[in-house]
């Protein structure tokens, strides 16, 4: 049996290849949609076909002064098809081939503040009870969400970083 077979929260183990991505940083009161909208827009001025592309995001900390304004930063990444080599007005990054715990969340806009907080905290509870340690001390890492439609129900798949205990000695 598998270890995530072994708990109420459902985890699968995936490993994501390497990925060329243009990403975009907003600090804003609705970082997530702004950062979604750029690149969108941005791609889709330059035919880019933005709805068939992988994309990520990452919940980034923000200064004290910035959070009690009621401000949060958001990173959105695309993954970048080969023939597209640059895109002016993002951040290209080469993101490694890495292993990650995911948990996959229904419908989480219909409370995203409860829904992928808690989905949060249940992999790291899961990856703490696991043969898995958690890997996110590591910059090339990250902890990421990526939105999917499966027959038209939206699903988020949380992301966490993990590498597998080796107790060799």
């Amino acid at each position: 049996m598998n270890i995530a077979e072994k708990t109420s929260v459902r985890i699968s183990i995936k490993e994501l290849p390497p990925m060329r991505v243009a990403s975009y940083r907003v600090i804003s009161s609705s970082p997530e949609r702004d950062a979604a909208t750029y690149l969108r827009d941005l791609m889709i001025m330059r035919n880019i076909p933005f709805d068939d592309l992988r994309k990520f995001g990452i919940e980034i900390p923000v200064s004290e002064n910035d959070h009690r304004l009621g401000l949060r930063c958001y990173e959105y990444w695309v993954c970048l098809p080969d023939k597209i080599k640059s895109l002016v007005g993002t951040t290209q990054k080469k993101i490694p081939r890495r292993i990650y715990a995911v948990l996959r969340i229904e419908l989480p806009d219909e409370n995203p503040f409860n829904a992928i907080a808690t989905g949060w905290f249940d992999l790291h509870d899961w990856i703490g009870e696991s043969e898995y340690e958690p890997a996110i001390h590591d910059p090339n890492r990250y902890m990421m969400e990526e939105q999917i439609e499966i027959d038209n129900i939206t699903y988020m798949d949380l992301y966490y970083p993990v590498s597998f205990y080796d107790y060799a000695d």
